[in-house]
């Protein structure tokens, strides 16, 4: 008997994914809707997921290890750490701005839904929320800022990143957000 040879990539059907659950929410998606939208049959996608609680992890984890990379690059590409932490807002700005369906932050979406549901998940936000903040911290001091200052000013930016990306599906005000972002780059003076 010759082994089933799956018609679909798995790394593209992760994104795929991704964006549904990001879209909709892992709760409002159903098994159906997954295998719509990845244009899999069930039996393809519990041989290759085994289930929707799984699938929703694997993208959780590609959303990790793609945007955490992305984060040092940008901060890392500008020595002028005023100058990098509002490339950095702005750009994430942009990017909420620029989605027609304003679905927000995955992560931050994820864990207002999930929270309390599954300890898993719950360590994995943390540990990522947790390891943005370090990365912000780091690249902050490394611009001469004093730790207590980097300290205070990450855990800030990370909460007006969080904040914004939720106010941002309902107010896609670009002139107040900018304003906010001056105020808190200006913190760093």
């Amino acid at each position: 008997m010759m082994p089933r040879v799956k018609l679909f990539d798995k790394e593209e059907a992760l994104k795929k994914a991704m964006e549904l659950f990001w879209e909709k929410g892992y709760a409002a998606t159903s098994l159906s809707d997954l295998t719509r939208h990845l244009g899999i049959g069930k039996g393809s996608f519990y041989a290759t997921f085994n289930s929707k609680r799984y699938l929703f992890d694997a993208c959780f984890d590609v959303y990790r290890n793609t945007n955490v990379p992305l984060l040092e690059q940008l901060l890392n590409s500008e020595p002028n750490v005023k100058i990098g932490l509002q490339k950095l807002l702005e750009f994430n700005l942009e990017h909420l701005l620029s989605d027609g369906k304003h679905k927000g932050c995955f992560m931050a979406n994820s864990c207002s839904e999930i929270h309390g549901e599954s300890e898993v998940l719950l360590g994995k936000l943390v540990e990522h929320y947790n390891n943005v903040e370090q990365i912000l911290v780091a690249y902050l001091k490394g611009g001469k800022i004093k730790p207590k200052k980097a300290e205070s000013i990450s855990a800030m930016t990370l909460t007006f990143l969080i904040g914004m990306s939720q106010q941002s599906k309902i107010n896609r005000d670009r002139i107040n957000y900018l304003g906010s972002i001056k105020h808190l780059v200006g913190m760093l003076n």
